[in-house]
């Protein structure tokens, strides 16, 4: 059974302690977030221990997607990559007459592990990432609870599942961000990561949140793309369980430091950049050591 609870970005900095162009086809319209969700949302809290599974990706073959789209003009960085991502990824939109999303800890159903309300957690269809396709009738997927990592199984036919080529990589030992579409880089910029006692958590995330900032003036910036990711150091922030998130600064002169509470912060023009990008809900956010 999941209890809800508000969930807040870990952004700012360690110091405050204690104190949170549509890229790639799909088969089915990927909500956006509105220009100013609400500031909290509902999600679940962290599930009774169990270990998690490690299947692997695989789209389904009724999922086409042919990116047509162009990089923008600038970078914030020149600097070559070495990742390789995946061409492309599936995404689980939760269906319009599902109101609450079940999860369940293997294929097959028996007890549910997790609801997950839809839409939620702020504004559009329930997004989630899958992990493994290759069931007719279920879908593994990330979760986005606590502890990072976790995966469950949802019914086939309470979703919609649909490709995305886009994929955001931190890499956190050279305080960089990269957006590519496919294998195209589209984006690089120097980033701030966490704090050493405050550390950025590595792993597969997804975004599920995108939040324009009515003032810029914040320690958000322009605006956020949050993730699927949590603090694995701090327990709360605000009331509100620490998600991590891509967001601007009004910090410039810490980009390249680790110096936030986990939060990846970048420039307000990278942060306005993926903005004109539209990167759809449920694209891939890679954190790597």
């Amino acid at each position: 059974m999941a209890v809800l609870c508000v969930i807040l970005s870990s952004c700012g900095s360690a110091d405050d302690l204690p104190a949170m162009r549509h890229l790639g086809a799909t088969t089915a319209t990927l909500p956006r977030q509105g220009t100013l969700p609400p500031t909290t949302g509902t999600a679940t809290t962290a599930p009774p221990e169990t270990t998690t599974s490690t299947a692997t990706t695989a789209p389904p073959e009724t999922t086409t997607g042919t990116a047509t789209t162009a990089p923008p003009e600038t970078t914030t960085s020149t600097a070559t990559s070495t990742i390789e991502p995946v061409p492309s990824a599936v995404v689980v939109t939760a269906a319009p007459d599902v109101a609450l999303l079940e999860a369940f800890r293997r294929p097959g159903g028996g007890e549910q592990w997790w609801l997950f309300p839809n839409p939620g957690p702020f504004d559009g269809q329930r997004v989630l990432l899958a992990a493994d396709t290759s069931d007719p009738d279920w879908v593994e997927v990330h979760l986005p609870v606590r502890p990072n990592g976790r995966t469950g199984w949802v019914r086939r036919s309470d979703v919609v599942l649909s490709t995305v080529t886009t994929r955001i990589v931190v890499e956190l030992g050279r305080r960089r961000l990269t957006v590519y579409d496919g294998s195209e880089v589209l984006v690089t910029a120097e980033a701030t990561i966490g704090a050493p006692e405050t550390p950025t958590p590595t792993g597969l995330f997804y975004v599920n949140q995108i939040q324009v900032e009515v003032d810029p003036d914040t320690e958000r910036g322009a605006g956020l793309f949050g993730t699927s990711a949590f603090s694995e150091v701090l327990d709360i922030i605000d009331g509100g369980e620490p998600a991590v998130a891509v967001h601007g600064t009004n910090q410039p002169e810490l980009l390249g430091e680790a110096a936030s509470l986990g939060c990846i912060r970048v420039a307000d023009e990278v942060i306005e950049q993926l903005f004109r990008l539209s990167l759809p809900l449920g694209t891939p956010v890679e954190i790597l050591a």
